[in-house]
């Protein structure tokens, strides 16, 4: 059993362990794409870093610079005198109108106001900040102006449509005299556009929170305060289906804000789990496939052994069958030669009796006889001589037959000139050869008692033919023919009504053609038998 089986169990031990190394294979591949995805989102994430740094850092650099020109002065300057250098300190950074710098008294009265290209561009001069600034703030804005360093406050929802992040410092020139604190506004879109600028958007998103409480934005800070912006940030994380959990984050802290930075990706990695779904489908059907091979095989193997079996007990039946057939054709020759015996024993007996008669009428009534059993043992000498012992070739039966006939009642003197056309393809069996060697028979003895002259040009002419599935015998001779009223159906010669009565026996008819020239037609379908 186990002998029988061993090729079944080997696959099915490398269909296990093919399983096996295909799971192994899947899972080097999914961890390699895992961690090129990884390493993907750290490199975007650390960019992102070092954008917010540097854009951060080139904020510290400005407002530092408005401080510096501040500390250095003998005087405090002028409205005019401050946004002159504040236009000349941006020109090449191109922060437009997205800076505005206020100079508040100690009271926090707003005293100069004032951006790149205007002065008081919101119209706050004369205002106070405690009127809509959280008392929070002006507590730490108090503190602030007795303070030497740069603070940087939350970012804030502005009345102006974007999103300020506010840097504030002590206004204290060079006689170290404080007279309040600047407070310079800058535009937070032109920090974060640096993360959307390259194609890496296509795949990543960013997330920027202040202190960990609340996001920001290019176009809004979502702190709870009235937001004036009507545009969003069509980059902002939350328009996409992400968590938490598929971020990465890092902090920043400048001039003691906390700023968080995170990254994922727009879309969750793919699990690759239809690769592994289509991996494992070829596996199964490549299986499958090799358990039907097997199958195939030992199927057709079981099928070679039965055919194998089979063909041994044919050819044992088969031998038994020639030895059958060898016996029956034995037996059929025996029958046939017998027949042709026992015909040609009559014939003889005929002779003898033929000799003790002098009645010419008899004699010749003996002899047709004769002529008439002779022709079917001819029949049967054919039958006895052939392979199949069933057909006889119908030219050779015509032309012995027509031998025989001249030699028992043909006259030295006489020239005949036969003419015999039979297809050699024209074979019959015994029953309707021995009909049509009779008719034939009848015919030929006819033609040498009436139609054949000594000392004349005498023919002899046998023609066969098929045409739809028809065939046609014409006999012909040199005689002159029979009358014009002659009827062969009601004549009283016994050689014509067998003619007639043979035909029958054949399912055909015969006719009398006096033209072109004179001859009986035969025609009759012949049915193999089966």
């Amino acid at each position: 059993m186990l002998k029988k089986n061993r090729v079944a169990i080997f696959l099915s031990i490398v269909v296990i362990v093919g399983a096996v190394v295909v799971q192994s294979l899947l899972n080097v591949y999914f961890d390699s794409v895992n961690k090129q995805q990884e390493e993907n989102l750290t490199k975007v994430h650390s960019d992102a870093v070092l954008k917010a740094k540097a854009g951060l850092e080139v904020y510290a650099v400005l407002v530092s610079s408005l401080k510096a020109y501040l500390t250095n002065r003998n005087e405090f300057p002028s409205e005019i005198e401050y946004q002159k250098y504040l236009k000349d300190l941006v020109t090449d950074i191109n922060f437009k109108d997205s800076i505005v710098v206020s100079y508040l008294d100690k009271n926090h009265e707003f005293k100069y106001v004032f951006d790149v290209n205007r002065i008081d561009p919101i119209g706050l001069k004369g205002q106070n900040a405690k009127d809509f600034r959280p008392s929070s703030e002006i507590e730490k804005l108090d503190n602030l102006i007795h303070q030497d360093g740069i603070n940087i406050f939350e970012p804030i929802n502005l009345r102006e449509g974007w999103v300020g992040l506010p840097f504030n410092f002590s206004a204290r020139y060079s006689k170290n005299e404080t007279l309040g604190y600047i407070a310079p506004v800058i535009d937070i879109k032109y920090l974060l556009d640096f993360f959307y600028s390259k194609s890496e958007t296509e795949n990543f998103v960013h997330s920027f929170k202040v202190n960990d409480t609340f996001d920001v934005t290019r176009e809004a800070v979502y702190d709870g305060t009235k937001i004036y912006n009507k545009r969003r940030d069509t980059e902002y994380y939350k328009n996409y289906d992400i968590t938490d959990n598929d971020f990465i984050y890092s902090k920043l802290e400048v001039f003691g804000l906390n700023l968080t930075i995170g990254s994922a990706y727009k879309k969750h990695p793919p699990k690759y789990l239809l690769i592994a779904i289509i991996t494992y489908t070829w596996y199964i059907l490549l299986s499958i496939f090799l358990f039907l091979i097997f199958y195939q095989y030992e199927k057709n193997k079981k099928l070679n052994t039965s055919l194998k079996s089979a063909y041994r007990e044919i050819g044992h039946k088969n031998n038994v069958l020639n030895k059958n057939i060898f016996k029956i054709q034995t037996l059929i020759q025996e029958v046939h030669h017998r027949i042709k015996n026992n015909m040609q024993m009559i014939g003889n007996l005929l002779t003898l009796q033929e000799d003790e008669i002098n009645d010419p009428r008899v004699t010749k009534a003996f002899e047709e006889t004769k002529n008439r059993i002779q022709s079917m043992s001819l029949v049967h000498e054919k039958l006895y001589g052939s392979s199949t012992l069933e057909d006889v070739n119908a030219k050779e039966y015509i032309v012995q037959l027509i031998q025989f006939v001249e030699d028992t009642v043909s006259h030295s003197a006489l020239h005949i000139k036969k003419t015999i056309q039979v297809p050699e393809t024209f074979i019959f069996d015994a029953e309707t050869m021995a009909s049509l060697g009779l008719i034939i028979n009848e015919l030929i003895t006819n033609s040498y008692k009436y139609a054949f002259k000594t000392e004349e040009d005498n023919y002899l002419e046998i023609i066969m033919s098929l045409e739809n599935d028809v065939f046609t015998l014409i006999y012909s001779d040199s005689g002159p023919g029979l009358p014009k009223d002659f009827d062969i159906e009601t004549s009283d010669s016994l050689g014509l009504q067998l003619i007639s009565i043979l035909t029958d026996q054949l399912r055909g008819s015969v006719n009398y053609s006096y033209s072109p020239k004179s001859a009986f037609i035969i025609t009759f379908k012949y049915a193999e038998k089966v």
